[in-house]
C-alpha cells in the first residue's frame, strides 16, 4: 500500500510541474493564432498554417506576402516603404522562420526563398536613408529620400545566425549559412559559409 501511496505522491508531483508548462505553451499558441487572425487581413497574401507571434510590427503590409507554414516570432518587424516611390515588394516563402526582433525592410523588393531559418536581431533591407552624398549631410537623415541599390534575394534553406545585416542589392545562394555578427554586403555563393565584416567566404560545403 505504501508504495502506491509513494508512486501517487511522485505522479502528482511530476503533473504539477509539466501541467503549468503545457499550459503556458497551449496559451502562448492560443495568443498566436489570435493575432494571426487579426492580423492577417492586412497583408497582400497570407498562407496556410502561418502564423504571427506577439509584439510583431507591420508597417504597410499591403506590400508584403508570406507563404505557407512560415513563422514570424516575437517583436519582428515587417516594413514595406511606398513612400520612396519605387512599389515595394516583400515576398516571404513556405516554412520560413524569422527570428525574434528580426527587422525585415523593403523599398524595392525582398525575397526569402522557402526553409530560411534566421536568429535573432537579423537586419535584412534594400534601402537606406540617402545616398550618402555630400550634399545630404546638411539634411536629418530621418528627412532623406529612403534609397534602394538593388533588391535583395535570399534563395531557400539558407541559415542566417544571429545579429547578422544583409545589405541592399545582395543575393545569397541556396543553402547557404550566415554566421553570426557578419555583414553581407556582396553576393553569396551557394553552399558556402560566410563570416565577418564584410562577410567573406570561409568555407564550402560539399
Amino acid at each position: 500500500m505504501i508504495k502506491y501511496v509513494v508512486s501517487l505522491c511522485v505522479f502528482l508531483g511530476v503533473c504539477s510541474r509539466v501541467l503549468p508548462v503545457q499550459l503556458s505553451f497551449l496559451w502562448y499558441c492560443m495568443k498566436r493564432a489570435i493575432i494571426t487572425g487579426r492580423q492577417k487581413i492586412q497583408f497582400k497574401h497570407f498562407g496556410r498554417q502561418s502564423l504571427l507571434a506577439p509584439g510583431v510590427r507591420l508597417f504597410s503590409a499591403r506590400h508584403i506576402s508570406i507563404g505557407d507554414c512560415s513563422s514570424i516570432m516575437s517583436h519582428c518587424v515587417l516594413e514595406a516603404c511606398p513612400d520612396a516611390g519605387l512599389f515595394p515588394e516583400m515576398i516571404i516563402g513556405d516554412n520560413v522562420s524569422l527570428g525574434e526582433y528580426s527587422h525585415i525592410t523593403c523599398a524595392r523588393k525582398v525575397v526569402i526563398g522557402d526553409g530560411v531559418l534566421t536568429g535573432r536581431f537579423v537586419l535584412i533591407t534594400d534601402n537606406a536613408h540617402g545616398n550618402s552624398s555630400f550634399e545630404e549631410t546638411e539634411i536629418s537623415p530621418l528627412d532623406r529620400q529612403v534609397y534602394s541599390k538593388g533588391a535583395v534575394v535570399v534563395e531557400k534553406n539558407v541559415w542566417i545566425g544571429d545579429k547578422a545585416t544583409v545589405l541592399p542589392g545582395v543575393s545569397i545562394g541556396e543553402g547557404a549559412i550566415i554566421a553570426a555578427n557578419a555583414v553581407v554586403t556582396k553576393d553569396v555563393p551557394a553552399y558556402t559559409v560566410v563570416a565577418g565584416c564584410p562577410a567573406k567566404v570561409i568555407k564550402r560545403i560539399k
